[in-house]
Parts: structure tokens; C-alpha cells; sequence
């Protein structure tokens, strides 16, 4: 089960591309941080990949998309959805400890985070999940909400991770 909205984050780190460590904590220093948990091969993980950059209409979140898979295929993923520039990739790899102390059950698993605790949780893709997370999100900024996924649009209104 993913840890609980008002759960403190764990102590966790992850690895950028290069192999640089990057602590949980600081991804969420400067403010809120939507984090991405996902695997390329992942069909809920296609949907919800090409909406993630969207998050970037609410000022001031800062997004990252942690992968489950090597470094390459993670590289490959994002480049394909788009995210250079908007979403800042991070690697856990396998035994995938970063995931496991988040509590990740599936994938997708978005876990928005602020001031070093969890805010708000949802797995797999449904457009109202990620629309009430960019609302969330905007709540914490105090900036104006983002519809990241609109009705009729490309995205189904749901797939379970």
C-alpha cells in the first residue's frame, strides 16, 4: 500500500542518469514535487507519460519521473514522451528501494510531496486523479488549478496500473 496522504516522505535515494545520488528530501526543498513512479512497459505508464508534462502549467511544482527501469530504456522513455526540459528523470533501480519504502504497489504511482510529507497519492491512470492532483498541487502554491486532462481529449478516463 502506498504510504498515506499526511505520511512523512521516507529517507530514500535515487540516481540521476549519471549516477548521481539524489535524496528524497531534496526533491521537494524548494516546494512541492509531483513524483512519477512508472515502467516503460507499463500500459497505464503510456497513458499517464504523455500527460505528466502538462503538471508544468502549475508554476512552481517541480516534476520528476522515477524509473524503474536501466538507465538507457529510462532515457529512451522519456525522450519519447517529451519530458526534457519539464521533468527531471531519476533511476531506482532493481531491488527498487526508493519504491518500496514509498509503498509503490503499481505502476504508474504518483505521490505529490511537500515540506517532507505525502500530500496526495493515486495509482495507475484515471484523468480525474490526475486533474485533482494538479488541483492539489496549484492549492499548495497558491497559484491557479491546471486541468492536465480534459474530457473527450486523447487519454482515456481510465486504466488501472
Amino acid at each position: 500500500m502506498p504510504l498515506a496522504p499526511g505520511s512523512a516522505a521516507p529517507r530514500a535515494v535515487l540516481r540521476d542518469p549519471a549516477g548521481k545520488e539524489v535524496a528524497l528530501a531534496d526533491l521537494c526543498a524548494g516546494g512541492p514535487a509531483l513524483l512519477f513512479v512508472h515502467k516503460a512497459d507499463c500500459p497505464a505508464t503510456a497513458i499517464a507519460a504523455r500527460v505528466l508534462p502538462r503538471f508544468a502549467a502549475v508554476t512552481g511544482l517541480a516534476l520528476a519521473a522515477v524509473s524503474q527501469d536501466g538507465g538507457g530504456e529510462a532515457r529512451a522513455f522519456a525522450a519519447a514522451n517529451g519530458w526534457e526540459g519539464t521533468v527531471r528523470l531519476l533511476l531506482d533501480p532493481e531491488p527498487w528501494p526508493a519504491s518500496q519504502a514509498l509503498g509503490v504497489r503499481a505502476t504508474p504511482t504518483w505521490l505529490l510531496l511537500a515540506g517532507g510529507r505525502i500530500e496526495a497519492v493515486a495509482e495507475g491512470w484515471s484523468r480525474d486523479d490526475a486533474n485533482a492532483l494538479a488541483a492539489r498541487a496549484a492549492g499548495l502554491l497558491g497559484t491557479a488549478p491546471a486541468v492536465v486532462a480534459k474530457p473527450g481529449g486523447p487519454e482515456p478516463a481510465l486504466r488501472p496500473g
